[in-house]
């Protein structure tokens, strides 16, 4: 009830908050040759009294009425610029980018008319691009909208070298997700995994990104724990208008929409994406040393009737997929302070149903197990986003921007098959999993400039919180003969524990366990810029960062057994799911409980990362050097009471770092970068908690010795910015491994993360985008404008001595590396006629997704292809729009495999075919492909296609 008064009186203070002017012009101002903004430009709207100076950031806003301007850009040392033809609407701002050009050796001001101002705003985009430091590639919320996305992960997979495993998990340059760094408007996020270094990007919806953008070389001003890449999430920012919109959607999924559910009794919050305490442990259940202390027999028999009894599974009708959002921005403008707020709620719900088979083999094609899995899960994403700024003067501003997001999964799993083929057992086996994360993140952020000694100063404080529980997962299994000739024929009893030693196959089975874990801290950059005659600009930046990081994870493991093996009712373990476990069964002659939690299933971490660094900012002509060190001083703890570990790790690294740039011409630019990075193990790496995963039916265990993995990085890029938006770029990189971590099966269905000796990882990127109107010109078909051709390609070869591994071979590729990468898309945008239309593929190569032992084969996952598609039609001045997407229209199946024959030899392949496959994969033969019959089949899920409808109104 007051979570319901908060909002409404939150909702009544945001409707009624006072109308401002809505139109105006809003630009930066950059230097052309650069790429660096111009703060202290002067901007002035010809014919009237209206003006503006470049902020710290070069950028300005100045508020108009409807109707078509030109506007004059001065400022000291440069040639003044004159831009015409900016059409400003009504309630609308007009954005345009304007670069300058130095004034050195030029007597005059130089005055440049354009016929549309869009083409300046296009050219000042680009030089930016051009005269970044780092090698990055990203994605714009323009473009984003432009896809079906509806989260972050979705949006990952169109940026160049970069796809998304198990739908939230990125990898970049095909390092897996534990090689990358996540940072959210410029702060870091906690893993979000309680089993693996990984943040899962599903968990932000993408209609509250503004961009994202991957750096993947280093500068000693980013972290310096990553390999692949650095994936900076930036948020909306505050509105230059009043605005509010509202959008919802609805979606249909081939397989799962309408078709049957099963379901069981879960909370009243479910809907919202987090439980509301019905499946909490219950507050009477004593202490896991009470649990399994002296004489624990009859009280553990009155703890086992406070349990939840009903485990019947129900059913029900998939509803479709729902989606909802709203925002609201505001602005003000006190005098020359400008205030600004934006608040964002979104609500999406998605259903889906898989049929998975699952197969395990005793040796290569020798089968020993077999199910059929029936997986139906209920997705719910929630968020809400408050950003606020506030603007002091053109030189001084502090935002805080705040982003919470809560989601679930909440799954149910019907499995049938044979544990062993060669007997006539059937078992029948369920599970009941819902997941909860709650992220909250916060940043405060200040920039200010200090126009006479040219110092910038920009700050941020961060605290983010994550919370991941999953309450009460509950596992269940039945088994019956399926030979007529026995006497239990066809009646299925309960496979429940006799004694007090679970088992991950038992019956009656619950697991509670609650992550949570914070990071606070700050950072400070300040930078000052000096030049050396006129052709020497040069930039000294220096700056702290400080983080401490701290997580506490605890779990309980409880299971019904019969209390007594000797003298147990008649039926008791042939009664259904329903009834078997209620409160009268419970009893000398009926089920008990027993708690099987171990030391090692809880422990606490921390961790203090201090950083500083200095950076130099060369520029001399055509060339361009960005170099200097970073200083990192990592403390890490964790403390378990299994075994009584408890490690306290230092250690302080010189992270050396350098990027140069040759601009060939103003067109063309030739890089080469070095760098020295890190990977630390995670929290839940180094404990030795372990987990069992009911889907995958592998056990997960951590290792306190694991070391830092040391990496060594070398980059170089051509690339050429034609105009008009336009682009191609050539990549080549290499990275030398030393201790890289690595998820390795140890014995059947145990995985632990280990070190190898070392690794080598190295591949080119190519990618493009350009306007068709370039490649074909034909008079009248101005339609060619308004198509966008854009593709990206990365080719990356992977080796890790594996020779400490006692596996049959010395090297093998990385785990989780796809020897590929591939995106393509086709856009159509008119923003007269209002329609847009879109189609994007991606696929990533076969890749090692469990490595192997002597007596296992590594696990490969199947390469896919996915083509999606959208259909929009904006109305009334683009207040109205209709969205049609589809997604995942080829629907492949999802395939993981043991590679039983290293060598296929398949001779009959056309010569382009193995060249394609030596060129994409190193593999001429294909022998690391899935080949049906010849390759163990592990696991083949199957999914449905997505249809979607969305309707959204500007007000």
């Amino acid at each position: 009830m007051k979570q319901n008064l908060y909002l409404t009186l939150l909702l009544f203070f945001v409707f009624t908050l006072s109308y401002g002017q809505n139109s105006g012009i809003k630009g930066t101002v950059i230097d052309e040759k650069t790429g660096q903004t111009v703060p202290g430009a002067t901007i002035i709207i010809k014919g009237t009294n209206k003006s503006d100076v470049s902020d710290s950031e070069g950028n300005f806003l100045i508020r108009v009425n409807a109707g078509n301007y030109s506007i004059k850009v001065t400022c000291f040392s440069y040639s003044s610029k004159e831009v015409t033809d900016i059409t400003v609407v009504k309630d609308d701002v007009n954005f345009i980018n304007i670069s300058l050009s130095s004034k050195a050796n030029q007597l005059e001001d130089v005055v440049i008319k354009t016929t549309k101002a869009k083409q300046e705003s296009v050219k000042g985009l680009l030089t930016i691009q051009k005269n970044s430091a780092n090698v990055s590639d990203g994605i714009s919320s323009e473009t984003i909208k432009r896809t079906p996305d509806k989260n972050t992960s979705d949006v990952l997979k169109r940026i160049s070298g970069a796809s998304i495993q198990d739908n939230r998990f990125v990898i970049i340059r095909g390092l897996n997700d534990r090689y990358n760094f996540a940072l959210i408007n410029g702060a870091p996020l906690p893993s979000s995994e309680p089993d693996r270094k990984a943040f899962s990007f599903d968990i932000f919806p993408s209609n509250m990104l503004d961009n994202i953008m991957i750096t993947k070389t280093a500068s000693p001003d980013l972290p310096g724990e990553f390999a692949g890449g650095v994936v900076q999430i930036n948020t909306k920012s505050v509105p230059d208008k009043d605005f509010q919109s509202l959008t919802v959607g609805s979606g249909y999924n081939t397989i799962t929409t309408f078709k049957n559910q099963r379901t069981y009794k879960g909370s009243g919050t479910d809907w919202l994406g987090y439980d509301n305490g019905t499946r909490a442990l219950p507050s009477s259940i004593p202490s896991t040393e009470i649990m399994q202390g002296d004489n624990h027999a009859l009280p553990n028999l009155q703890v086992a009737k406070s349990f939840q009894n009903d485990w019947a599974i129900t059913d029900k009708k998939f509803s479709p997929n729902t989606s909802f959002q709203y925002s609201i921005g505001k602005h003000y403008e006190i005098g020359s302070k400008k205030i600004g707020m934006l608040f964002s709620l979104s609500h999406n719900r998605t259903n889906n149903f898989n049929q998975i088979s699952r197969n395990d083999f005793i040796s290569p094609g020798n089968l020993n197990s077999s199910y059929s899995d029936n997986n139906y899960s209920q997705q719910v994403l929630t968020g809400a986003l408050g950003n606020f700024s506030l603007k002091f003067n053109e030189n001084n501003a502090i935002t805080f921007k705040n982003i919470l997001s809560i989601n679930s999964n909440d799954l149910v799993v019907e499995r049938s098959g044979q544990a062993d083929v060669t007997n006539t057992y059937l078992t029948n086996s369920n599970v009941r999993w819902f997941t909860s994360n709650k992220i909250y993140s916060g940043q405060l952020n200040g920039d200010h400039y200090f126009s006479n000694s040219k110092i910038k100063v920009n700050w941020t404080g961060f605290y983010s919180n994550i919370q991941r529980e999953i309450p009460n997962l509950r596992r269940n299994s039945y088994t019956l003969d399926t030979d007529p000739s026995s006497t239990n024929y066809n009646i299925p009893y309960l496979n429940i524990s006799t004694n007090e030693a679970g088992s991950n196959s038992y019956a009656g089975a619950m697991f509670y366990s609650k992550n949570i874990e914070s990071i606070n801290g700050a950072r400070i950059d300040i930078s000052k810029k000096f030049n050396f005659g006129d052709n020497s600009i040069n930039e000294l930046k220096i700056g702290t960062f400080i983080q401490n990081r701290n997580r506490e994870f605890y779990s309980r493991s409880f299971y019904y057994k019969l209390f007594d093996a000797s003298n147990t009712q008649s039926g008791l373990t042939s009664l259904p799911e329903s009834t078997v476990f209620s409160t009268t069964n419970m009893s000398t002659t009926g089920f008990s409980i027993f708690e099987q939690t171990q030391d090692k299933d809880s422990y606490n971490a921390t961790s203090k990362l201090n950083a500083g660094y200095i950076m130099m900012d060369n520029r001399y002509n055509k060339f361009r050097l960005v170099w200097g060190v970073r200083l990192e001083d990592y403390e890490q703890g964790l403390n378990t009471k299994f075994q009584n570990i408890e490690l306290n790790n230092r250690q302080q690294d010189i992270l050396p770092s350098a990027n140069l740039i040759f601009a060939i011409n103003k067109e063309q630019n030739l890089r080469v970068s070095y760098s020295k990075t890190l990977n630390r193990p995670e929290f839940r790496e180094l404990a030795p908690f372990a987990f069992y995963d009911f889907t995958t039916q592998f056990l997960t265990e951590g290792n306190p010795d694991l070391k830092i993995a040391k990496i060594q990085n070398l980059d170089f890029r051509y690339e050429i910015y034609p105009g008009k938006g336009q682009l191609f770029s050539v990549s080549y990189f290499r990275k030398n491994f030393t201790n890289p971590i690595e998820l390795k099966q140890t014995n059947n269905k145990n995985i632990k993360y280990v070190n190898a000796d070392s690794s080598i990882n190295s591949g080119f990127e190519f990618e493009f985008r350009t306007m068709l109107s370039s490649i074909f010109k034909f008079e009248g078909a101005s339609f060619l404008e308004d198509l966008t051709l854009f593709s990206n390609i990365a080719i990356i070869k992977s080796k890790v001595d594996i020779s400490s591994f006692n596996e049959p071979e010395k090297f093998r590729p990385m785990q989780g590396q796809s020897p590929y990468v591939f995106n393509a898309g086709l856009q159509y945008f008119n923003k007269e006629n209002g329609w847009a239309v879109s189609t994007n593929i991606n696929r990533a190569g076969n890749r090692i997704a469990i490595s192997g032992n002597e007596n296992n084969p590594s696990i490969w996952e199947k390469a896919r292809t996915f083509i999606d598609m959208q259909v929009s039609k904006s109305f009334k001045e683009n207040k109205f729009e209709i969205k049609l997407n589809i997604q995942n229209l080829l629907a492949q199946d999802l395939i993981y495999y043991q590679n039983n024959t290293p060598t296929k030899k398949v001779n009959s392949d056309p010569a382009i075919v193995s060249l394609t496959n030596i060129v994409f994969t190193g593999d001429g033969q294909n022998d690391n492909g899935y080949k049906a019959g010849l390759d163990d089949a592990i696991w083949i899920t199957k999914f449905g296609r997505t249809l979607s409808l969305s309707f959204s109104y500007n007000f």
